[in-house]
């Protein structure tokens, strides 16, 4: 797909999507809200992982953002909701900043633990702070969002997500991020100062991250750091990515539509059988579909260009 087909789609597809919920049962569009919510998640997880980075931190920014947003609204109680949304912005890039500062000097593993501890110490401050300071755990958002305003928030924040995915096709950013993914060294030595991208694209993805977190703590209405700092958001963050593949977003929104519609059926029937889906579809897409789902929705879409060159 080119650059423009593609930015085309960035707009198209959450237009779809939300068009679409508006059409189907209340217990369906909840699903759909879980649904936006890891897509929103995993397209700036992907960016990252299209430099060669693994992260297990989407859970840090997720529930830091939930708990900046909840905090606001708590102490400013004036303050419009929608606001309280976005003022979390700075604070969460100030963290991203220190985090990917201390984290995108390390690779493979390393950095895969490092993002993990990001994610557990944020959710021991929390916690610690819940304890010690309000005597109590948990949060309760007094005014929370409809379903169908949760839902185009969400949809909202896709396309930011999307545009932020394709903003690693203009060909400046291409060439930094394959720079940084075969050679850093190579790249430095070529001038290129890696680490202020690797942060500014941490940063970006982290406040993404953030939103989400906003808007999913305005819908639930409730919060906690087990809820919001949850180890498994960034494993399925993880999984979706490795399932989506980086090609295009359409694999990532995918992958993030069968997970989690998926989970809602099996988890009903016993909550183990989606643990069992989760490593089983990892196991197969790493060894038939080593692009994801993207690889294959290019492939797709190569066949069908062919066809229409042959007409």
């Amino acid at each position: 797909m080119g650059f423009r087909s593609s930015l085309l789609l960035v707009f198209i597809v959450p237009f779809i999507i939300f068009l679409a919920s508006l059409f189907i049962p209340p217990s369906y569009q909840r699903v759909t809200i879980l649904f936006l919510i890891y897509a929103g998640l995993t397209l700036p997880w992907v960016v990252l992982f299209k430099m060669g980075y693994v992260s297990l931190g989407s859970a840090a920014f997720y529930g830091a953002g939930a708990y900046i947003f909840v905090y606001l609204t708590k102490l400013l109680p004036a303050l419009p909701y929608f606001l309280a949304v976005i003022l979390p912005i700075p604070i969460i890039a100030f963290i991203a900043i220190i985090v990917g500062y201390a984290t995108m000097r390390l690779r493979g593993i390393f950095f895969i633990f490092a993002t993990f501890a990001a994610a557990e110490a944020l959710r021991q401050i929390f916690l610690y702070s819940e304890i010690n300071y309000t005597g109590h755990v948990g949060k309760i958002i007094t005014e929370s969002l409809t379903t169908i305003e949760a839902l185009a928030l969400l949809s909202i924040i896709l396309v930011i997500a999307g545009l932020f995915f394709y903003l690693t096709t203009v060909p400046k950013f291409r060439i930094v991020i394959n720079c940084i993914r075969e050679d850093e060294e190579l790249a430095r030595v070529a001038g290129i100062n890696t680490l202020r991208y690797k942060i500014l694209f941490f940063t970006i993805a982290s406040v993404i991250q953030g939103l989400v977190g906003s808007i999913a703590a305005w819908y639930l209405a409730y919060i906690d750091p087990d809820l919001v700092f949850s180890s498994m958001i960034s494993i399925q963050v993880l999984v979706i990515g490795l399932l989506g593949g980086s090609g295009n977003i359409l694999g990532t929104i995918a992958a993030s539509a069968l997970l989690v519609y998926l989970s809602e059926q099996l988890i009903r029937i016993a909550s183990h059988l989606y643990l069992i889906f989760l490593g089983v579809s990892v196991i197969l897409v790493a060894k038939f579909m080593k692009k994801g789902f993207s690889g294959f929705i290019e492939g797709i879409w190569k066949i069908l260009e062919n066809r229409r060159e042959v007409r």
